[in-house]
Formats: structure tokens, C-alpha cells, sequence
């Protein structure tokens, strides 16, 4: 028959052996969030893999709905802290360009907000979703610069062993020890567990199956009152 989200997401916890409360209630929102937003997550994949189609391959699509659900619609309670563990852990040839990106006013406006327009209410799609990402565009930038000297220096580290080990096979390379950059340390912490979202909302196998829209979810950002609830996927 056909698999359900539910299903599906017991059985990769069941395969991958995620067994802590946490990681698997937060996954399983993850699943249902990108099945939920899937209008507006295809939006920002088309026009990603539109403008990056050389440089990202068609097998990550998976890897970057899930990096755009959470950039887009969760960062703010997820922390940025968090975020930032998440993209340090993977590889940044991948990470990089869906950075430079998502948090681009330029491509936000340009190659997004027309799209999302056709889906929600301008102010919806102006405060809620643009506005937000462009919040952590400074922090972005700045973690996307310090991820670029890391990848340099450490080229550069490779490049000066290899040289070292042929100018040492040449007899060129002496007793002395040649100098390589050091990179800063920039390490991979521990895995923590995702803070949860506020208020976070149910929806039924018989909801998901009715195709009735959905309301969005109600939250409390930190500096403010919950929001009035939105209507999403109406058509």
C-alpha cells in the first residue's frame, strides 16, 4: 500500500536506531513540515536549482528542502546556534551555495517572492517569511566567511605537505620543517537536542488525508504575543 508519513518516518528512526524522545519527536515534525509546506518549498528548490543547477547536484534536492524548511520557517525558535552546529557538521561544497542563496535579499525578491505570492498574502510573505530569513543574514555571512578561510587554509595545509613530500623525494626538502597555515579552530560539537517549538500543532492521518487546508501553526516568538493564526494552503 502506499506509505504514509508516519510509517515512513517510524521506519527510517527503526533503520537509523534514533531512539531519544527528543531527536525522534523533532524529526517527525520535520517530515510533516516539508509535507505540509511542500508548495513553498518547491517554490525555493525550482528557483535554487534554476540559478545553482551546475554547482548543486539533483541528488541533494531531499538535503535542501529540509535545509529550507528549517531556514525558512523554523530558524527563529530552532536558534541560529543550532543551525549553525547542523551546517558545520555537513559537507560545505553543499551547504555553501544554498546559504549564499536563501539569505540573499536579492534572491529572496527576485527569484522567491513572486512564487510565494501566488500561495499567501503579501503581508504574510513579506513578514513571515522574507523578513525573517534577512534577520540572520549578517550571521550567515559571517559563518559562511570563516567556513571559506577554513576550506582555504586547510587547501593550503594540503598543497604545502605535498610540496614538502617532493621537494624531500628530490632531496630538495632538507632536515627542516616547512610551515603550514594553521586553520582557527572552528570544531564540531557534540549533537544537542533541538529545542522544541513553543506550541506545536496536530494534524490526523484522516486531516492529511481529507486534503482540507491547514492551518498554520500558532507560535510565540520571543519578543512578542502569539500570532493570529494564518490560512495557509487554502487551494
Amino acid at each position: 500500500g502506499k506509505t504514509t508519513v508516519d510509517s515512513h518516518h517510524a521506519a527510517y528512526c527503526a533503520r537509523h536506531k534514533i531512539v531519544d524522545a527528543s531527536d525522534v519527536k523533532f524529526l517527525h515534525q520535520v517530515v510533516y513540515g516539508c509535507q505540509r509546506y511542500k508548495r513553498l518549498l518547491k517554490v525555493f528548490i525550482s528557483s535554487f536549482y534554476y540559478n545553482h543547477s551546475g554547482e548543486a547536484a539533483r541528488s541533494d534536492q531531499s538535503l535542501y528542502t529540509v535545509l529550507a524548511y528549517l531556514a525558512i520557517l523554523r530558524l527563529e525558535e530552532l536558534t541560529f546556534a543550532q543551525f549553525k552546529r547542523l551546517i558545520v557538521s555537513m559537507d560545505f561544497v553543499k551547504t555553501r551555495v544554498f546559504l549564499r542563496f536563501l539569505f540573499s535579499e536579492e534572491a529572496l525578491n527576485k527569484w522567491l517572492k513572486e512564487g510565494w505570492l501566488t500561495l499567501y498574502e503579501p503581508h504574510y510573505v513579506q513578514t513571515e517569511l522574507i523578513d525573517q530569513v534577512l534577520k540572520f543574514e549578517p550571521q550567515v555571512q559571517r559563518l559562511v566567511e570563516e567556513l571559506e578561510t577554513r576550506q582555504a587554509m586547510g587547501e593550503a595545509k594540503k598543497a604545502a605537505e605535498t610540496e614538502a613530500a617532493i621537494a624531500l623525494a628530490e632531496g630538495r626538502g632538507g632536515a627542516g620543517k616547512h610551515t603550514v597555515p594553521q586553520p582557527f579552530n572552528l570544531t564540531r560539537p557534540a549533537p544537542r537536542v533541538v529545542p522544541e517549538p513553543t506550541q506545536v500543532v496536530a494534524i490526523t492521518n484522516e486531516a492529511a488525508r481529507s486534503g482540507e487546508p491547514i492551518k498554520a501553526r500558532t507560535w510565540k516568538r520571543p519578543d512578542g504575543p502569539p500570532k493570529d493564526q494564518l490560512e495557509l494552503d487554502a487551494k
